[in-house]
C-alpha cells in the first residue's frame, strides 16, 4: 500500500504540474524574474514564516511527546535559523527586517496563514502536519524541476536561495515530515486530510501568483 504521503501528492498532481510551471518559479530559475517582484515576495514571507513557527508550535501543544518534540525542534528552527537566513536574504535585496514587518499582508497570504492556523488549531496533529507539507515539499520538488536551469542564472542572490532547497539537509526535514505524517495515519479521516493537502497546495500556487502580480488590497 502505498504511503499516505504519496496518495496525496498524486491527488494534488495537477496543482503541483501548475506550480511547477508558473512563472514566477520558472522566471527565478532562470534568472529572468524581475527582482521587484522577488522583493515582495521576500517582503510577504516574513508573515508566513511566523505563521509556520506557530503552527508547529500549536501542533507540539496538542501532540505525544514525540511527534511534539518533533513540531517543537522544526518551530525553534524556523524562528531562528529561517528566521537569520531570511534576514539576510533581505538584507542583500537592499531591504530590513523593519519593512518586512510594517508590510501587510496581502489578501491571498493572510488566507494562506488563516487555513495553517485554523487547521492546526481546530484539527488533530496530524491534520496540522498534514496542512504544512505541500509547503515543505513542493519547494523540494521544483528544485529538483528546475535545478540545471541555476547554471545559466546570472542572479546570485536567486541561485544561492533555490540552492537551499537542493541541499541534503533540506532534502531530509521533508522527509521527515512525510513520515510524521505517514507515521500519525491510521487509515481514517482521508478525505478530510486529502482535501486539507490539496487546499494547501492551492494556496502555495496562489502565492507565486499573488508575488508575480504582486499583489495588493484593491481598497
Amino acid at each position: 500500500m502505498a504511503r499516505l504521503s504519496e496518495q496525496l501528492r498524486r491527488e494534488a498532481e495537477h496543482v503541483w504540474r501548475r506550480i511547477l510551471d508558473h512563472p514566477f518559479v520558472v522566471e527565478l530559475y532562470e534568472g529572468s524574474l524581475p527582482v521587484e517582484k522577488f522583493k515582495y515576495y521576500a517582503i510577504q514571507d516574513y508573515n508566513y514564516l511566523v505563521t509556520m513557527a506557530r503552527v508547529f508550535s500549536i501542533i507540539a501543544a496538542k501532540a505525544d511527546l514525540d511527534v511534539a518534540a518533533k513540531a517543537l525542534e522544526i518551530a525553534r528552527a524556523d524562528a531562528t535559523v529561517e528566521m537569520e537566513n531570511y534576514k539576510r536574504l533581505l538584507e542583500r535585496l537592499g531591504l530590513s527586517l523593519e519593512e518586512a514587518v510594517r508590510a501587510m499582508p496581502a489578501p491571498t497570504n493572510v488566507g494562506y496563514m488563516s487555513f495553517m492556523l485554523s487547521t492546526a488549531a481546530l484539527g488533530t496533529p496530524l491534520e496540522g502536519f498534514t496542512v504544512t507539507l505541500p509547503c515543505f515539499w513542493t519547494y523540494r520538488v521544483i528544485a529538483e524541476e528546475h535545478g540545471e536551469k541555476l547554471e545559466k542564472n546570472g542572479v546570485e542572490v536567486y541561485v544561492d536561495w533555490a540552492r537551499v532547497y537542493l541541499s541534503d539537509e533540506y532534502s531530509r526535514l521533508v522527509e521527515e515530515l512525510r513520515e510524521v505524517v505517514d507515521n500519525l495515519y491510521e487509515g481514517v479521516g482521508y478525505e478530510r486530510l486529502k482535501s486539507i493537502f490539496l487546499t494547501a497546495s492551492r494556496y502555495e500556487w496562489m502565492f507565486w501568483e499573488m508575488s508575480y502580480r504582486m499583489e495588493d488590497w484593491p481598497v
